[in-house]
This record gives C-alpha cells, sequence and structure tokens, in this order.
C-alpha cells in the first residue's frame, strides 16, 4: 500500500465474495446500509487487513438484487481474468473516508461508536464500546466492562436511547439481566 494513504482513513465497505464472468469483476457484498456508496468511487483498496490492502482502479460498478440484498459488481483496473478475480475471494474491500459520499445529519460510521462510554439512563456507567458486531440480525454493541468483563448490547431503539457525539456517549435502556 502507498505510503501515502493512512491505513486509518481507510473504512471497511465490502467483501469480495466470488469472481463475476470471464473479464475479471468480483461480487462484493456491502458493509454498509447503502450499496451506492461504491458507485462514484475511483479508488479502492483490497486486502486481508487495511494494512495489507492494495490500491486498485475502479473501472465499473454495477449492482444485482438478490433475496438477501443488493450485491456490487465491481471491475477494477488490476484484474481482467476470471482467475485474478477468483484470487481476490473473501478479500476486504477499503475505501478511504474521504472518498465516500458525505453522511446525513443523523447517520454514523460504526468505527465512530468505539471508545464512546456506555450509561444506562439513570447515569450508571456500563462502559466502554470496544467493538460493534454488524450481525445479520442487527449490529451489536461490544461494551468493556471495568472488571475485564464485556456486555454486548444490541444497537437497536428499543435499547440504544441516546448516541452523544458531542459527549463522547451512549445511552441505553437495558432489560432485567442484560448487564448481569
Amino acid at each position: 500500500m502507498s505510503a501515502q494513504v493512512d491505513r486509518d482513513s481507510l473504512l471497511l465497505i465490502g467483501r469480495v465474495w466470488q469472481a463475476h464472468g470471464i473479464r475479471g469483476e468480483v461480487k462484493v457484498v456491502p458493509e454498509t446500509d447503502d450499496p451506492n456508496r461504491f458507485a462514484d468511487l475511483t479508488t479502492v483498496f483490497t486486502g486481508t487487513n487495511a494494512d495489507a490492502a492494495e490500491r486498485s482502479s475502479v473501472e465499473s460498478v454495477r449492482f444485482q438484487p438478490t433475496k438477501k440484498g443488493t450485491l456490487v459488481l465491481l471491475k477494477l483496473g488490476s484484474i481482467s481474468t476470471r482467475e485474478e478475480a477468483e484470487a481476490l475471494r473473501k478479500q476486504l474491500v477499503f475505501a478511504r473516508v474521504d472518498d465516500l459520499p458525505p453522511l446525513e445529519d443523523d447517520e454514523y460510521f460504526l468505527h465512530d461508536l468505539v471508545g464512546l462510554t456506555v450509561e444506562t439512563e439513570d447515569g450508571q456507567t456500563v462502559g466502554i464500546v470496544d467493538d460493534v458486531l454488524d450481525l445479520p440480525a442487527q449490529e451489536m454493541l461490544v461494551i468493556g466492562r471495568e472488571d475485564g468483563s464485556t456486555t454486548l448490547v444490541p444497537a437497536i431503539p428499543e435499547f440504544v436511547v441516546d448516541i452523544d457525539f458531542d459527549s463522547d456517549r451512549i445511552v441505553i435502556r437495558p432489560i432485567e439481566g442484560l448487564l448481569e
């Protein structure tokens, strides 16, 4: 990866699922709620992680609706055969945050939640968000507790009452037994 690209500026936007056709396209499972974020990208980075990701120009972007959601058909400038496309199978696709369309006022990237303090509605500190798992049913906040344990809290409106980036905190409404 070029030394000019800060790896911390790379955001995971998809995962290569498989090759598509014989001219080097790949099917990408988007890691975003809006696959259209791929539409205007001219450069992406592919690799097993952000540190190992290599820059590729984007020649074309198409979308393929499926029963489970939209797949992105991505043609990269450095890939011209099915065999080369197959070699990208299971690799991650990253984009520079600055290359993505701006977020709406009520939108945020999941990684923006990491490091926020989690409190209950009555002000009890639960811990710090260590990670956000993007599971099929919903996202889960992985909260590191002061005693070294972790707690998983569904990141859905029934549990997450408020996300306040100005005060670096998330307010949750836990059900009985959730924090034990």
